[in-house]
């Protein structure tokens, strides 16, 4: 089987919220997504998806992917998609870094992998082993009263693991969580995300005036020197986000004991055949992971989704539904949500199939 053409698409993603909204004064109403989608000599296509969280909160820009793809296409066509380690060594000798752009045809090399076998992705990746994966729901920054009722919204629908993106002056999102604090359940699972946005002063600050609250610090500075710093003497655990963009970044942190959980999001570290090295590493070394995304439509939820459901429970703090978070979708067949949690099909591959009608194609390359 080899690769005959790479079409690159591309779609806008509307929040289904007022604004995503998060520290440092970033909020985003509109994503841009770009979908790979590549045909084989046999018939079969495979898709991948890929959508910066707006573009200044990773490195990636959207409106420059289909140029990186553009690169990377010649180094690809030709190649059997199977060989999902040859595909990345291909990539990385015609364009050094852009992981994210790199994910997209990963993805899809994923997605003709398990269609090739007959199997769902998450069999290839190590098999079921978290079939009802439980999700977590962001809170995006806003007025506290907004921020209550957003929390009590998605406890209703049965969300037991609540993200609370902080941001807000040090003193006003201590007010903001002891306030939210009586509302928290025993059985509820609780994030403060503050993306990067503290010192360390600040954040110690914050985890001493809260040390009765039961809650874990996301990413609370933006160095990872700071962060591990922040590690030693926080009355809180600290799960690591933006410090972690590569293998060896996460492999730092486990000597150092800079983290008690992290952020696993597969299109930053290059795809699912990287994604899947870091998942084991962690698994191996008892550090419990959210795995997911930076955003997306259903095509990236199943991608991480597989990659979850492939995790040891003990290991799976939880995911997401990110298709959920827009007004509309690209693809069909995606995860399903209930109660707070995800399933995922057994089709062969990823188990979705885009709605053309919902992309613009770029171009088409073979």
């Amino acid at each position: 089987m080899r690769i005959e053409s790479m079409a690159v698409y591309t779609a806008e993603l509307e929040y289904a919220g007022k604004a995503y909204a998060f520290a440092g004064g970033r909020s985003h109403t509109v994503f841009t997504s770009t979908v790979v989608a590549l045909t084989t000599d046999i018939g079969l296509t495979g898709y991948g998806e890929v959508c910066p969280c707006g573009p200044n909160y990773m490195a990636a820009f959207s409106q420059g992917l289909p140029s990186c793809l553009e690169v990377l296409a010649p180094a690809v066509i030709g190649e059997d998609p199977r060989q999902v380690a040859s595909i990345n060594a291909h990539m990385d000798q015609a364009l050094t870094g852009h992981s994210v752009a790199k994910a997209a045809i990963d993805i899809a090399c994923w997605d003709l992998l398990g269609k090739a076998a007959g199997l769902p992705v998450y069999t290839l990746l190590g098999g079921l082993l978290s079939p009802a994966m439980p999700l977590h729901r962001i809170v995006p920054l806003a007025d506290p009263r907004e921020m209550e009722a957003s929390l009590r919204q998605y406890r209703s629908e049965g969300f037991r693991h609540i993200q609370i993106k902080l941001g807000h002056e040090v003193e006003a999102d201590i007010e903001l969580i002891r306030t939210l604090g009586r509302l928290k359940q025993p059985d509820e699972l609780w994030i403060g995300d503050i993306n990067a946005a503290w010192r360390r002063d600040q954040a110690l600050r914050f985890s001493t005036a809260l040390e009765d609250i039961d809650i874990l610090l996301e990413q609370p500075c933006a160095g990872y020197e700071e962060c591990l710093s922040v590690r030693r003497r926080a009355r809180h655990p600290v799960k690591l986000d933006e410090s972690l963009n590569s293998l060896a970044d996460v492999q730092r942190a486990l000597r150092d004991d800079a983290m008690d959980a992290m952020a696993l999001k597969v299109s930053k570290f290059g795809g699912l055949t990287r994604s899947r090295v870091i998942r084991d590493v962690c698994v191996d070394a008892g550090i419990p992971m959210t795995i997911e995304d930076a955003w997306g439509s259903g095509i990236a939820t199943a991608a991480y989704a597989h990659l979850a459901a492939s995790t040891p429970a003990r290991a799976l703090l939880n995911t997401t539904d990110l298709h959920n978070y827009n007004t509309s979708q690209l693809a069909s067949g995606g995860p399903q949500v209930s109660d707070g949690r995800m399933i995922l099909s057994d089709r062969p591959g990823l188990g979705v199939e885009p709605d053309f009608s919902a992309l613009t194609l770029h171009e088409v390359f073979e």
